[in-house]
């Protein structure tokens, strides 16, 4: 615990301190996301505050106030969580009271506004159609996606040499992002997201022979067809504009992997299979996408033990 020498610090302070003491203990692309949160939302917010004349009713208001300004359940969540850090922080290093002890659970937020993503079986098979058409290295990547729950980062870091037709096994062994963060500044490969991140996945048969016609020579990029990387966030704006020309509902790649997630879990998947296709997944997120259970459902689910 820190000295009280400041009895009452106000909260940029503390957060500027916080970001500090976390910068060593995260990856750096996970430091940019924190810090960039932190500016964008959070000190805006509460900058002008002190420590002590923050209660919960004033955390709440916060996440309210992200709702209210359009943000999506789930961000509001992820930036209600971001504060609680810094306020337990300011109780662990200060001995202040933590306001947001008693607020709403994040993860009871998070779950309560997850959805899966809007897109009728139709809507699905008109997308599919549009992917196939041609030999794009754009729709090529995108249907990837759809088809294994990929990640933009580990798409875009995608290399040829990743990709084992004849075994029918694609390999996750990087990611890409754009960060800002200090001296660290542009695109980084770093190694996929969580424990169960670098990964194989098994693909169809019909996707193994769709990619044999787009092979290209070298172990270049799967998206360029060259050495150097398409980013991020030049394939997000990709996707919306293939999607608005050929008149399809916007959809994030976020959406496009809920999208596998959904089509998988409800046509019988196996759960635990599914998340390790998926890396750093638990069987309870996946759930989350599982339509609600019909009672024909429940009792062929019954009937499979068969009678005793």
């Amino acid at each position: 615990m820190r000295e009280n020498s400041v009895e009452n610090p106000t909260f940029d302070t503390v957060a500027a301190l916080w970001l500090e003491q976390i910068k060593t203990r995260v990856r750096l692309s996970s430091y940019a996301q924190y810090k960039a949160k932190l500016e964008k939302n959070i000190l805006p917010y509460f900058e002008d505050m002190r420590i002590r004349e923050l209660s919960g009713s004033t955390v709440q208001s916060f996440y309210e106030q992200l709702l209210q300004e359009g943000y999506n359940g789930r961000y509001a969540a992820d930036m209600l969580s971001q504060l609680k850090m810094v306020l337990r922080f300011a109780a662990s290093e200060y001995g202040l009271p933590d306001p947001s002890v008693n607020t709403r659970p994040v993860k009871t937020a998070a779950a309560a506004c997850r959805e899966a993503p809007v897109c009728d079986e139709a809507g699905y098979r008109r997308l599919c159609e549009i992917l196939m058409m041609g030999s794009d290295r754009t729709k090529a990547g995108i249907l990837l996606t759809l088809l294994t729950g990929l990640r933009i980062g580990e798409l875009c870091a995608l290399r040829w040499s990743d990709i084992d037709l004849e075994r029918r096994i694609l390999t996750v062994r990087r990611s890409l992002q754009r960060v800002s963060a200090g001296e660290e500044n542009g695109l980084i490969f770093s190694a996929p997201q969580g424990r169960a991140g670098e990964r194989e996945i098994p693909l169809s048969p019909f996707l193994a022979g769709f990619l044999g016609r787009l092979r290209e020579e070298g172990d270049v990029f799967f998206l360029s067809g060259t050495d150097k990387p398409v980013e991020p966030r030049t394939m997000q704006y990709r996707l919306r504009a293939l999607l608005k020309r050929e008149g399809m509902p916007d959809l994030s790649f976020s959406q496009l992997r809920g999208l596998f997630i959904s089509r998988s879990v409800n046509r019988g998947a196996d759960l635990t299979a599914l998340t390790e296709v998926l890396g750093n997944v638990t069987v309870q997120s996946a759930v989350v996408y599982c339509q609600k259970p019909t009672m024909d459902s429940k009792r062929r689910a019954v009937e499979l033990v068969g009678e005793a």
